[in-house]
């Protein structure tokens, strides 16, 4: 970690990032199960959606969870306590200053929220400071965005393929990049919980 020795760090200067499409919205609800109330950091979820419609999904999150379920405004302040969710048809990004954008530029593999660049903006924010998990889904976004926050130090934990209701997605980051644990759901949620954290 780049923390020094006796420097205080919070929930809040760490961020989870978490990406799925088929399947993913199951195994984010049991993933969030799995949190207790001293699960505090700042975490953003995106969710492959249909374009056009309103989402349901932070709703259906808000029910699971003590975490503050919102769908971020743009150039919000990212906080800790917060869940905050991907809307459909716009690229949710992370800005210097911890902020977040929205942008409407083209998909990326065919999805606008886009996993990938979700991650690589978070990384260039929060360097070795950033945990991406990957979930169930049925395409390869995520890849670059993973190998963006190993790059800078940062953590990548998968959902086990094998556990997956769909696994292409998990099972191709695990073959592309070099991810620190491939994981059940049960056991991706310890980890997140663990304290230290990152070490």
């Amino acid at each position: 970690m780049d923390k020094s020795v006796g420097e205080h760090v919070s929930p809040k200067d760490y961020l989870v990032v978490i990406g799925a499409s088929g399947g993913g919205l199951e195994a984010m609800t049991e993933l969030l199960r799995r949190l207790d109330v001293s699960y505090q950091r700042p975490t953003v979820f995106v969710l492959h959606q249909r374009a056009h419609r309103v989402s349901g999904v932070p709703s259906v999150l808000a029910r699971l969870t003590h975490l503050r379920v919102v769908e971020p405004e743009d150039k919000q302040a990212i906080e800790a306590g917060y869940l905050y969710v991907a809307p459909p048809d716009y690229h949710l990004l992370v800005e210097p200053g911890k902020t977040f954008a929205y942008s409407v530029d083209r998909p990326v593999n065919y999805s606008r929220p886009s996993i990938d660049l979700l991650f690589e903006s978070a990384a260039e924010v929060y360097r070795n400071r950033v945990v991406a998990c990957i979930l169930s889904g049925a395409n390869r976004d995520g890849v670059v965005g993973a190998q963006a926050i190993k790059r800078r130090g940062g953590k990548v934990l998968v959902q086990s393929p094998e556990t997956a209701k769909v696994a292409v997605m998990p099972r191709t980051v695990v073959y592309e990049v070099a991810v620190d644990a491939s994981l059940p759901l049960s056991e991706l949620a310890l980890v997140l919980l663990e304290k230290p954290w990152l070490d």
